[in-house]
């Protein structure tokens, strides 16, 4: 059980840490877009990150053998849209959009929670909640403005917004999902099988697809690739794996839903990253739009959820953005 009262120091850090690796995942996926394919990036990176996961879950998978084949089904659809599914739409958005306007709309998943709650699983919002996504998805759109709303020409629905949104929403899925029925192991032992799925049902298909249509791959064409392969095991052994182990540490010693709101920082994060080492421009519409969006997200998850757990407890065990 989480502890309660003063949060410690530790778990505090490393709540800030998770939201700052996280954030930096889009920010560095959109700087080797122009050098590494998307299929090439979403299998190394898990290649990588799996590589280094595994050994650390193995102990716990063994011990929890018995819950784990009892819900194997399950837990490999999960990891198909949890991990797979989303993964390549998050990737996607990155590579085809600033790295700003990923983060931001990626944050919007506890938007879509709500949402499927209410529409899927007839829960009954509070007004605060209603108020919260009214404000959430005008952010959305200002996010999506490129000047002001008066220009017609200035709102541009590229293919990356859509990938980053249909990222937001999968994921809501898989949290929604998670959060009505709880599958009963450590979040560590659920973050490694979904993983697992993800790779073997999505990264492995989609990589073998695009080698046989001709794709290159720079790591295995031979082409010196150092920066390419820096920033390729940053997002494995970073955002993806250690991202994972400060979420768990921090969450399993303040709870869950007291460390949500940690993860505001993380689009603040995506910002900062984008217009410091990539240069991204940084519109004041945008700004207002990631104002609203994090407010939204305030004011919905402050209310609660009602019969649904909240978004950020059903994350506790679930691989990073």
């Amino acid at each position: 059980m989480a502890a309660q009262g003063k949060a410690p120091l530790s778990a505090i850090l490393a709540l800030l840490a998770t939201a700052l690796l996280w954030g930096s995942n889009h920010a560095a996926a959109r700087a080797i877009h122009d050098a590494l394919p998307l299929p090439s990036l979403v299998f190394w990176r898990w290649a990588i990150a799996l590589a280094l996961l595994l050994p650390i879950a193995l102990p716990g998978l063994l011990r929890e053998r018995s819950a784990i084949r009892r819900n194997a089904g399950r837990i490999a659809l999960l990891g198909l849209v949890g991990v797979g599914l989303f993964s390549v739409c998050l990737y996607a958005g990155a590579y085809l959009s600033p790295a700003l306007e990923v983060g931001l709309l990626n944050a919007t998943t506890p938007i879509w929670v709500l949402l499927i709650a209410t529409f899927v699983g007839r829960a009954r919002p509070r007004f605060a909640q209603i108020a919260g996504i009214l404000i959430a998805m005008v952010g959305v759109t200002l996010v999506l403005m490129k000047g002001l709303p008066t220009e017609l020409q200035g709102f541009h629905f590229g293919a990356g917004n859509l990938a980053s949104i249909a990222a937001a929403v999968l994921f809501a899925v898989y949290t929604y999902s998670l959060g009505q029925n709880p599958i009963g192991i450590s979040a560590l032992s659920l973050t490694a099988l979904t993983a697992l799925a993800g790779f073997v049902l999505v990264f492995c298909p989609v990589y073998t697809v695009f080698l046989c249509l001709g794709g290159q791959d720079p790591f295995t064409s031979g082409l010196k690739v150092e920066p390419v392969t820096l920033a390729v095991l940053y997002i494995a052994a970073g955002p993806t794996l250690l991202g994972n182990l400060f979420w768990i540490y921090g969450a399993a010693r303040v709870g869950a839903a007291r460390a949500g709101p940690f993860l505001y920082f993380s689009p603040l994060a995506t910002i900062a990253l984008s217009a410091t080492l990539l240069g991204e421009a940084i519109m004041p519409i945008q700004i207002a739009g990631g104002a609203a969006i994090l407010a939204g997200l305030w004011i919905s998850t402050r209310a609660g959820t009602g019969p649904v757990r909240p978004a950020s407890e059903a994350r506790q065990g679930t691989p990073s953005p």
